[in-house]
């Protein structure tokens, strides 16, 4: 294996305001049924307490097994909200938002029998128009009357999901905007102020094309939302070779979005990108949707940490699909994993794409130092919050990189002179990524008690804390890291040592009482 060295890489002092964190801003799940379920919700308690998402998204609020549109026997069309309260009822009590997906076709309303995923959800278009802006008019009001008017002016709603695919669309490109004009002017007739948007495409498509329309026409649109994923850079080259430079695929296309947008004629809209997640391919053979390691493995969790850091400033939203195993767009998988879509498995332990969530999520303070000049793949970025010194350093190597190698290089870093204690949170293949230590032992369907308590314990990041004694010197850290491994670096001043128990002022009287002998 190579070693990068990094005698080029500079950490450069900048002077900016804390990260956005657009990854922050929206979780997904995989649809809406799936929220009545406790494991799930059990997963989302764990991912608030260590992360704390603002909102979540996910298909199928208007398909069938949720139940709001109702026929009865003469064709007369009625809602029923019972089990979509519950719903979003158990997401705002963890304070997750909705960002409301405006899917799928209810069969009663349905023109076609067009159906995708393992729960059969419709997309066709409405047999009529007018009943789907009922529809939509009818949600918001509900949700209006449930949580609150200033409630539902934060949340978001995107319509359809990937309409520029057949697959999940049945209906032309005119169709959609159709369908995405009824219900922007039926949610407006609602609350002018409620938020908008669309298209939710897959790979960027469509975004110039809604923007010109909804300009031309004065539609309503309050944001722009598209999907994105590593392999679709081998999915838009075909058999052909991609132009993008290896590992550079997803900055240019956000960067490339961010462009379009701010060219436009509605340049200030809001971009948000509403599912992107690590599934990866080294070339057009080895795309796969459901058999893709990089959903479990190291790489994804450096794939998440080197996205979330280079992309801060380019978007209001990077929604990862999704946040657990407990997933059905095929059957749910019973294997400890299975390359489902989840940062956690179906037993609620962390990958290590969560841990790169829980990391990043340490960068408190302004951002003071960046990484220039850095190999393939490797990068990070450095905050302070007072006398508090984070920093997060990755090494992400793509999976056409024949000869990934290890990140070494040494950084001096901006720390409060002084005594220092340094903290080290290390996740690689053999500590915060439990998906190897699973391969190790043999790939076990089922795991006991025990294993499944030393998987939990390997899925943790490796943590070592030092005392660094340097007086005035800079805080020089040394970051040593493998390809696809990545390290968060907490420096803190030392605390004066607590004092020995013996040296406590009124530990003699105690002493004394509690040695007193006995009266007869």
């Amino acid at each position: 294996m190579t070693s990068h060295r990094g005698d080029l890489a500079r950490l450069v002092t900048v002077s900016r305001g804390p990260l956005r964190k657009p990854w922050k801003n929206c979780i997904a799940v995989g649809r809406a049924y799936d929220l009545l379920r406790d494991d799930l919700l059990s997963h989302l308690d764990w991912l608030q307490k260590e992360v704390g998402f603002r909102s979540s998204r996910f298909h199928a609020v208007f398909h069938d097994d949720v139940g709001i549109v109702k026929k009865t026997r003469d064709g007369q069309i009625y809602y029923c909200w019972n089990q979509l309260d519950k719903i979003y009822d158990a997401l705002l009590a963890r304070g997750l938002r909705p960002f409301v997906e405006l899917n799928p076709m209810p069969a009663a309303l349905a023109s076609g029998p067009a159906r995708i995923m393992h729960y059969n959800m419709n997309v066709s278009p409405p047999a009529k128009w007018e009943a789907w802006g009922e529809l939509v008019e009818a949600f918001a009001r509900h949700l209006v009357e449930r949580y609150g008017i200033e409630e539902i002016r934060q949340w978001n709603f995107e319509v359809w999901n990937e309409p520029n695919l057949s697959a999940f669309w049945s209906g032309t490109k005119e169709d959609y905007f159709r369908l995405y004009e009824t219900a922007a002017w039926a949610l407006k007739r609602v609350d002018s102020t409620l938020k908008i948007g669309g298209p939710a495409s897959s790979k960027a498509h469509w975004l110039g094309d809604l923007i010109a329309y909804c300009h031309a026409n004065r539609v309503p649109l309050d944001f722009i939302s598209t999907h994105l994923y590593p392999q679709d850079e081998q999915v838009e080259a075909g058999q052909g070779k991609s132009p993008y430079a290896p590992g550079e695929f997803f900055r240019e296309m956000f960067l490339g979005v961010q462009k379009l947008v701010r060219s436009s004629a509605m340049p200030d809209l809001p971009i948000h990108w509403t599912e992107w997640n690590t599934q990866s391919a080294a070339d057009s053979a080895g795309i796969t949707w459901f058999d893709n390691e990089a959903c479990d493995n190291a790489y994804g969790g450096a794939f998440v940490a080197r996205q979330c850091l280079e992309l801060d400033a380019t978007c209001e939203t990077m929604a990862f699909w999704v946040a657990s195993d407990v997933f059905e767009e095929h059957p749910i998988q019973p294997a400890p994993f299975s390359a489902t879509y989840g940062i956690v498995t179906i037993d609620g332990v962390p990958k290590a794409a969560a841990n790169a969530f829980r990391l990043l999520n340490r960068l408190r303070g302004n951002v003071v130092a960046e990484v220039f000049d850095a190999p393939l793949g490797c990068g990070g970025a450095v905050t302070q919050e007072g006398a508090v010194t984070h920093a997060l350093f990755y090494n992400c190597q793509p999976p056409s990189e024949k000869n990934p190698g290890d990140w070494l290089t040494t950084f001096a870093l901006p720390a409060v002179a002084g005594d220092r204690l340094i903290t080290r949170l290390f996740v690689g293949p053999e500590a915060g990524s439990p998906y190897e230590w699973w391969c190790r032992i043999g790939r076990p369907m089922h795991l006991s008690s025990a294993q499944l308590a030393a998987m939990r314990q390997i899925a943790e990041p490796k943590s070592e804390t030092w005392l660094e004694k340097s007086g005035d010197e800079p805080c020089r850290l040394a970051v040593d890291l493998p390809a696809n491994t990545f390290a968060y670096f907490e420096i803190r001043p030392a605390e004066p040592s607590a004092p020995r128990k013996s040296e406590w002022a009124d530990l003699k009287l105690i002493e004394e009482e509690l040695g007193e002998l006995s009266r007869e």
